[in-house]
Formats: C-alpha cells, sequence, structure tokens
C-alpha cells in the first residue's frame, strides 16, 4: 500500500510540473491531413519562398504545406484540454510563410514571417490576431488586434523562443461568463511582447464564437510551412497553496544578523490575520520571525518566493532553503523544494538595520497546477518598489562607452569588457563592439540599454542590454596563423586602438593597428534585416578574420552558414571554411573581408 500511495504521489507531480508534449510520433495529436509529420531536424532556404528540407529522425513536428491551400482540416488539435496555461516553445518559419498558436482553439497568436518588419502590426510574429464581425461595414469588420510592441522575430530558417502565459475565460454555476480570458505575457526571443491584455471575445478564425472553460491547442497549418520542438506545456487549474495559524516575534535594536536571538528579550508577541512587516512598530533596527503553517494542495515541487529588506531566511519545515543573506526591499529571493500533500510549517527571519532601506514583506508560493500566488497584504510591499530604471534610447543612431559584463553561456565566469561600445540605432538593431580587440561582442534586438547600474547612486560604470541578445565572442578578430589556437589577446600581435570616426549619419567606423596593417572595420544596417561587415586592411599578408565561433557551425548554403544549432545565419562574400566544426574563417579578397550577419 506505501508503494501504491508513493507512486501515485509521484504521477500527481508529474502530471502538474512543466510536462513536454512528445515528438516521437503524432498520437498526442489530431490530424485530419497529411501535411503535418514528425522528423528530426529542419533547414530553410531563407532566399526561396516556403521551401523547408527535412531530416529523417524525431523530436521535430513539421507542417509543410503548399500555399493557397487553406482549410481547417489542414490544422493540428492537441488531444490536451487546457484551461489556464503556460506554454513554451521553439519554431522555425519558412520565408514568407505564416502560421499561429489557437489558446483553447480560439485565441489565436500569431506566428509570422515577419523579418525585417520596422513597426510590427497585429499580424505578425507574437502579434494577438484581430477579432472579426461580418456585420460591419468594409473597414471595419476587423477589430480588438494587439500588435507586438517590439518586433523581435529573426530571419526565417533560424529557431525562435516563445513563451506563452494565458488565463482562461471564467464562468459562474450557471455557465454564463463572469471574466474575459486573459494574455497574461507573451515573451518572443526573451523580449516582452505584451502583458495582462483582456480578450473580449475569441479572435478571427476561432473553431467556435462560444467561449468555453478549456479547449484544445491548434496550431494552424494551411498558411505555409513552420516547425515546432520543445513544446512545453503547465497547465494551472488547481487550489493554490495557502498559509494560516501565523504567530510573530520582534526584537527591536540594532542586532547583528547572527545573533542568537534565544538571548535577547522578546519586545513584541502573537497571533496575525495578516502576513506584513507591519507585526513590527518601528521602519528600522529590528528583528521579526513569523511562524505559520502552509497547506500544500497536492504532492509536488513548490516555488518560494520572498522579499524583505536587510537580512532574511526561510525555513520551511524547520529546514533552511533560503540562506542568510542580504538583499535590498527590492530584490526577490527564490528556492524550491519537495513536499507532499497537507500541512507544513514556515518560519521568516529579518533583521533589519540600514536606515535607508524601506521595510518590505512579500512572501509568494507556486506549486503544482497553480501559478505564483501571493500571502502578504499588498500594503507590506508599497514601499519597497525598485528604483526607476535608467534607459538609454536609441530614436537617432547612438552610441554609449561602458562597460559591458560578458559570458557566453550561464556556466562561464563573468568577463568584463573595459573599453566596450554599443551602437543603437532606430531601426531596433544593435551590437556592442570591444574596442580592445576589434570583436562584435553581442547582437540584439528591442530596446538599447539598461544603464541603471552605471548611473544609479555611485554607480559601477556597466550598462546592459536590452531586448533579444543574440552572444558571439570577446577574443580577437583577426589573426596571422590560423593554425594555432585562435588568440584570445593582443599578445604579440602590435594591436592598437585608434579610436573610430563617425560618419554623416553618426555611424562609427573603427580604427586600429595589428600586424603591421591599418584596419578599418565598418557595421551598417542592412534593409533593417542584419547587419553587414567590411574589415578593410592596408595589407593583409597572411591575416584572417574569425567571423563566427560556437558549439556546431554547419553550411547550409553556399555562402550561408548556420551556427550554434541556427542560433544566427553567417553570409560572407569572402573565402571562409569552417575549422574544427566550431569556427569559420574568412580571408580576405582585395584586402577586404566582407560578411553578413543574419539574425
Amino acid at each position: 500500500m506505501k508503494k501504491l500511495f508513493l507512486l501515485l504521489a509521484l504521477c500527481q507531480s508529474l502530471v502538474y510540473a512543466q510536462t513536454p508534449i512528445p515528438l516521437n510520433d503524432l498520437s498526442s495529436f489530431v490530424s485530419k491531413s497529411t501535411n503535418w509529420r514528425i522528423v528530426g531536424d529542419v533547414n530553410v532556404d531563407i532566399d526561396k519562398k516556403n521551401t523547408v528540407i527535412s531530416v529523417a529522425g524525431t523530436g521535430v513536428l513539421l507542417c509543410e504545406h503548399e500555399q493557397g491551400k487553406y482549410g481547417l482540416d489542414y490544422d493540428l488539435f492537441s488531444k490536451l484540454e487546457h484551461g489556464d496555461l503556460d506554454i513554451e516553445f521553439d519554431f522555425m518559419m519558412a520565408k514568407g510563410s505564416n502560421s499561429g498558436v489557437y489558446l483553447q482553439g480560439r485565441y489565436e497568436i500569431q506566428l509570422n514571417d515577419s523579418w525585417g518588419a520596422n513597426v510590427p502590426k497585429y499580424y505578425d510574429c507574437g502579434g494577438i490576431y484581430e477579432r472579426w464581425n461580418d456585420s460591419k461595414p468594409d473597414g471595419q469588420k476587423g477589430y480588438e488586434g494587439y500588435a507586438p510592441r517590439f518586433n523581435a522575430y529573426k530571419a526565417p530558417g533560424l529557431w525562435q523562443n516563445m513563451k506563452i502565459s494565458f488565463q482562461a475565460p471564467r464562468f459562474d454555476a450557471n455557465g454564463k461568463k463572469i471574466a474575459n480570458a486573459k494574455i497574461l505575457s507573451i515573451k518572443l526571443n526573451n523580449v516582452l511582447l505584451h502583458e495582462n491584455v483582456e480578450l473580449s471575445g475569441v479572435t478571427r478564425g476561432s473553431i467556435s464564437q462560444e467561449e468555453t472553460k478549456s479547449g484544445p491547442l491548434r496550431i494552424q497549418g494551411d498558411h505555409g510551412s513552420v516547425a515546432f520542438r520543445n513544446i512545453m506545456v503547465s497547465q494551472y487549474d488547481k487550489t493554490p497553496g495557502k498559509v494560516s495559524d501565523l504567530s510573530y516575534k520582534v526584537y527591536y535594536g540594532n542586532y547583528m544578523h547572527d545573533l542568537d536571538l534565544s538571548t535577547l528579550k522578546i519586545d513584541e508577541r502573537g497571533k496575525t490575520e495578516d502576513l506584513t512587516w507591519e507585526v513590527t512598530k518601528k521602519q528600522n533596527d529590528y528583528v521579526f520571525v513569523i511562524k505559520g503553517t502552509y497547506t500544500a494542495p497536492l504532492a509536488g515541487k513548490y516555488t518560494f518566493y520572498t522579499q524583505l529588506g536587510g537580512n532574511s531566511t526561510l525555513k520551511i519545515d524547520n529546514k533552511e532553503i533560503l540562506g542568510n543573506n542580504w538583499t535590498l526591499a527590492s530584490q526577490q529571493r527564490q528556492a524550491s523544494i519537495e513536499l507532499t500533500a497537507g500541512e507544513h510549517t514556515f518560519e521568516i527571519f529579518n533583521n533589519k538595520r540600514d536606515g535607508w532601506i524601506k521595510p518590505a514583506l512579500g512572501f509568494w508560493s507556486e506549486g503544482p497546477g497553480f501559478r505564483s500566488t501571493a500571502h502578504h497584504v499588498v500594503g507590506s510591499l508599497i514601499a519597497s518598489k525598485p528604483s526607476d530604471p535608467i534607459l538609454v534610447e536609441a530614436n537617432t543612431n547612438t552610441s554609449l562607452r561602458s562597460f559591458m559584463d560578458f559570458k557566453k553561456s550561464p556556466n562561464d565566469k563573468n568577463f568584463r569588457i573595459v573599453h566596450a561600445i554599443s551602437v543603437g540605432s532606430p531601426e531596433k538593431m544593435h551590437y556592442t563592439y570591444d574596442l580592445d580587440k576589434g570583436a562584435i561582442v553581442q547582437i540584439w534586438k528591442g530596446q538599447f540599454l539598461d544603464a541603471t547600474p552605471m548611473w544609479e547612486d555611485r554607480g559601477d560604470g556597466s550598462s546592459r542590454p536590452l531586448g533579444s541578445v543574440t552572444l558571439l565572442n570577446h577574443d580577437l578578430t583577426l589573426t596571422n596563423n590560423q593554425n594555432s589556437s585562435w588568440p584570445k589577446d593582443t599578445v604579440g600581435t602590435g594591436y592598437k586602438p585608434m579610436g573610430y570616426i563617425l560618419d554623416e549619419n553618426d555611424l562609427p567606423t573603427f580604427k586600429y593597428k595589428i600586424f603591421g596593417s591599418d584596419v578599418q572595420d565598418k557595421i551598417r544596417i542592412a534593409d533593417n534585416k542584419m547587419f553587414t561587415r567590411e574589415i578593410s586592411l592596408s595589407k593583409s599578408g597572411n591575416i584572417v578574420a574569425r567571423i563566427a565561433e560556437g558549439s556546431k557551425i554547419e553550411k547550409v548554403a553556399e555562402g550561408l552558414y548556420a551556427v550554434d544549432g541556427k542560433t544566427y545565419f553567417i553570409r560572407t562574400a569572402s573565402p571562409a571554411t569552417i575549422k574544427n566544426g566550431n569556427e569559420l574563417v574568412a580571408s580576405p579578397v582585395d584586402n577586404k573581408i566582407i560578411y553578413s550577419i543574419i539574425f
């Protein structure tokens, strides 16, 4: 019996955690046509409309469809029926293709080849498609479509990531709708496109005009070719965890954060109905400990979030899951723990002795089948809002010098580029250049820079890119010996930075000396779609450039290379060679190396 109970508890935990939709076959879906199949990989010709080449295998859901043939039968429906839902997936569009994900089969989030669209519309990628009323006059039939804030869409043929958080409409006991459906958020390539958008009804092309508590996921398949992978869903249809039986102890004084509380006199104690820092009577120089009961509705993984100014800890069942650390009142901390269904104890400790920090107490939980839920009262965080960010916009071509922290992967150590310059454009395409190495270290779409860490309070001189960032590399770009390991610094190269010159549009061309050659490095935007780079040498000799580096580089067409599993493309007009499977090296022609970065 014990084994059976544990198995049931485990099954419940798996059902309500983030769950992949298997892509070994089409058994998770219902389809009436043959345009959907499972493959191992796909390649898209970015120069040919609606052209896709597949590789046998599993893991990728492919719709290969001839444009011009329309109808609901070409769409794909999940056997899964959902209400509140988070869904995350990677997708790849063919050139000129169009698709969409319909939540509950009724509310369409647009997928579209929007590469180069400067001012996105509701029908561009990440848009919430419009509603439709045939009874209205021409030109007014479509309404309530919502355009994405930015065009964060990459080029066709590249893998892109979308995250959608959806709240289903609410109904009373008699089936009457009492609350509209909501798009809580949509992110495309990690750029927030929408937040808290209320949907008054179904969008155009819905499977029904009637709204319901649940319905299937539906993927549009009649407007061109599209591929999907890594489809992950989280359903939220369970009762949230709750707190009860709250009691507190308060100690007044300027105490060290690790003092033994058993040696102190308790100044306030009692029970409270509300979870709030206001169990204290002071706004500083206090320690409080709040204990209570947390009821977990199901067995599974629970994540707890706290927000407290000063030093704090969090214990669940007397186990410290958040250690004694100091934070600002605007900073959140989080930790996860496996819990059985039923009651558990929790304890929040807070020591605040910095008068310039506002008092705060925030406490949230999320768990199997429910989203993050606040357990504190609203007033407990009113005074602790973070400082307004200091943002730099690029409404005209803009160059900003700053430190830039960089690491290619989460496991790398942080590297501070001390002579970085970031160049922003009104086309919402930006890059950071390392003046010490002649290297483009990152490119991105969306907003320009968050300069808060540079200028807030004392500042640390750094800024951060905003938007959908593609990381490149911070090693030296040029070398005269491609047969050895690529140099990471300028030792032995005679490198000397010579600054930059601005053209009539305030766009820089960077200048430096290396291996006895004068170099001019010119980076420009082409067609609102890509960066072109022209490296000019006064004398080339044996100099070559590493124009891409990644875990994998593959040639997908003549002069076109995919980097890091189709994260971005390199198109080169100069002779190029793939070295060791992970470096792309180009040689100069007429003392110039010319290529494009497509992202």
